[in-house]
């Protein structure tokens, strides 16, 4: 892999960590909304039975992209320390292929052998857990952005089931609805935006 190609990664990488973890904010505040719903759909009573079951639904919805957003956020900072080792190592044999050809035909080059040769295996090794650990979290995102889709049809229940609570709860029912389907869209927005970073470097 090249090292303009290593940097890049490291900057996406470094720029995929901050948008999940903007995610993992936004998917605590779902949590919160989903308890402050479920305590206000108990009060609302028999009317608003439908709109507490699909709290827990929420509450898994956030719980769900906390943990993944946790782990790819750890991921992404995981690529972005190795592609600036890769970076390193590939400079390195670098120098030392350009201090090898400058001391063609010198009586101690061969001298060098064994830290080229560890430096060549560790920058192979590196860069294949690199380019695995690139997949991984591209499976990661798409998984998270998959799991993200419920959310829409959760939005659109909460507000069916709010209608249905009595005009007492409806509104305050709506907002609810309302707050999940923005903070998804949210979530949502980070997460497409982590994708198209890594896909652009596809």
């Amino acid at each position: 892999m090249k090292n303009t190609e290593n940097q890049s990664y490291f900057v996406v990488a470094a720029i995929v960590a901050a948008e999940l973890h903007k995610a993992m904010k936004i998917a605590n505040e779902i949590s919160l909304t989903a308890s402050n719903a479920r305590a206000l759909a108990l009060r609302a009573g028999q009317g608003a039975a439908g709109f507490r079951a699909i709290t827990d639904f929420i509450d898994e919805l956030a719980r769900v992209t906390v943990s993944a957003s946790q782990t790819i956020n750890r991921q992404a900072i995981l690529i972005s320390r190795m592609a600036s080792d890769t970076a390193r190592a590939e400079s390195a044999l670098a120098r030392f292929n350009a201090a090898i050809q400058k001391a063609e035909g010198a009586k101690y080059v061969s001298s060098i052998d064994k830290p080229v040769k560890r430096t060549r295996d560790y920058y192979d090794d590196i860069n294949k857990k690199f380019t695995k650990g690139v997949w991984k979290l591209t499976d990661q995102l798409n998984d998270l952005a998959r799991e993200l889709r419920t959310a829409t049809v959760l939005s659109a229940m909460s507000r069916v089931e709010a209608s249905q609570s009595g005009k007492e709860y409806e509104q305050s029912l709506n907002v609810v609805a309302e707050n999940v389907a923005r903070a998804a869209e949210e979530i949502q927005h980070h997460v497409k935006k982590s994708q198209s970073l890594f896909n652009a470097l596809a």
